[in-house]
């Protein structure tokens, strides 16, 4: 990991409006076992960029009076972007119902899963398709829980490895496994579960999960907070973190070591992160996260920091304050600041990989950013040290619908996943167009 720079000055224009008015909430860290977290208690309606994917909705409301169109749910849209670079697209599947994540084998096999039927598909290069069997237990499905991320060791070639992140109905936890995949795809056999206890609620609300297989063979996994207040701050619950764990699920080196904290967590406070990337060349690892009525964001990951979400407040439903800043910088001085944030309205942030290909030209080593409401995929460039975005443009808006996921294939094209619902959804190639 890259050192910590040092902080940068607080963004006091884009937290006044959620400050405003909002009474903060005292900073408590302490929370009960996610085993005991309140089942059944009714929710709060929740706010921001949830994700209502498997509905074909929106999902996020902006505030009244923010710039921006009004989407067909009366939420308010951002403006367009630049125009960025032409792309050609290409379907790679179709016929799928809320693909939450894809990857792509050294063979040119594209895998993807279902979030909510746990159905997992392979496309091959010649054109055929077959469903992979995995024996995943009791799904649970509520809220935006499921099958969520995949991942493909980076030794895949020889080891065959395969990582998923799954909630399960038996356990109330989201989990990730390791499988070991056939030859042919034609099953995945499970290896082990190396995270188990991963905050889930009933309500199935904010529950992550991404999986970023690093080439040194560690794994980084984003979670969510479950819309449960006290989570997030907790360093004793998996939820509302990014843990770094080795192949086997035992702690990396760099996690934090605090008396009490689980030692898998490498930094916390975050409220749903949905997206996970490794710059090529620098090492820095990027997370996107869902914002509340304001600021999604894009993080930089640096170990032990706190990112500043803190909902926690006592009486309400789920003690969860789902207007509080998502980096409150008045309760927590040091929490570490967003790259990017979307200010109001919000653009529902999820799955981010970076352009690695001189085929994109001038917009190479952009950090392409999948967005569920704004329907469209922002190319976003990062400046050198790696701390701002300079410039933003826009690829695909609102010709595939709902983006949820992107993975860069080896010749510098991406796959992407679509999220409108109800067996519309698709496995998207996308390339560069060729230069006239």
């Amino acid at each position: 990991m890259p050192d910590r720079p040092e902080r940068r000055p607080v963004r006091s224009i884009l937290r006044a409006r959620l400050l405003a008015g909002v009474a903060t909430a005292a900073a408590v860290s302490v929370a009960a076992p996610v085993t005991a977290l309140a089942q059944g208690s009714v929710p709060a309606p929740p706010v921001g960029s949830v994700d209502a994917g498997s509905l074909g909705s929106t999902g996020s409301s902006g505030s009244a009076g923010s710039l921006g169109s009004a989407g067909p749910g009366g939420e308010t849209l951002p403006p367009p972007l630049k125009q960025g670079p032409a792309v050609e697209v290409e379907v790679v599947l179709d016929g799928l119902t809320i693909p939450w994540d894809v990857v792509r084998d050294p063979d040119g096999v594209v895998v993807t899963g279902e979030r909510g039927t746990g159905k997992i598909v392979a496309a091959r290069p010649d054109g055929t398709r077959s469903d992979v069997e995995a024996d995943l237990g009791r799904l649970f499905t509520g809220g935006e829980s499921g099958l969520m991320g995949i991942a493909l060791a980076h030794d895949f070639a020889t080891s065959r490895e395969v990582y998923t992140c799954h909630s399960d109905d038996d356990a109330d936890d989201s989990r990730v496994t390791a499988w070991r995949a056939a030859d042919d795809w034609s099953r995945l056999d499970e290896m082990d579960v190396i995270v188990s206890g991963i905050a889930r609620q009933d309500i199935g609300h904010h529950s992550g999960c991404r999986i970023l297989a690093h080439p040194d063979g560690t794994l980084y996994i984003g979670t969510g907070d479950t819309f449960h207040g006290s989570v997030p701050q907790d360093l004793r619950s998996l939820g509302g973190k990014v843990l770094h764990v080795k192949r086997d699920g035992a702690p990396a080196d760099d996690t934090i070591r605090e008396e009490g904290a689980n030692p898998r967590i490498l930094t916390y406070g975050h409220r749903n992160v949905q997206g996970l990337a490794l710059q090529p060349g620098t090492g820095r690892i990027y997370s996107a996260e869902h914002g509340t009525l304001v600021d999604d964001e894009i993080n930089l990951i640096l170990p032990g920091k706190n990112y500043g979400w803190d909902p926690y407040r006592p009486g309400i439903p789920r003690d969860h304050d789902d207007a509080s800043p998502m980096t409150d910088l008045e309760k927590f001085p040091d929490a570490m600041e967003a790259v990017w944030s979307s200010g109001d309205p919000t653009w529902a942030t999820s799955g981010i990989t970076f352009l690695d290909h001189p085929s994109w030209r001038e917009w190479n080593g952009a950090l392409a950013v999948a967005m569920l409401k704004s329907k469209r995929i922002a190319l976003m460039r990062l400046s050198d040290d790696g701390l701002e975005v300079t410039d933003t443009v826009e690829i695909l808006a609102d010709e595939h619908g709902r983006i949820r996921s992107l993975t860069s294939e080896p010749d510098g094209t991406i796959l992407a996943t679509t999220s409108n619902g109800n067996g519309r959804d698709e496995v998207l190639r996308i390339r560069p167009a060729v230069a006239e």
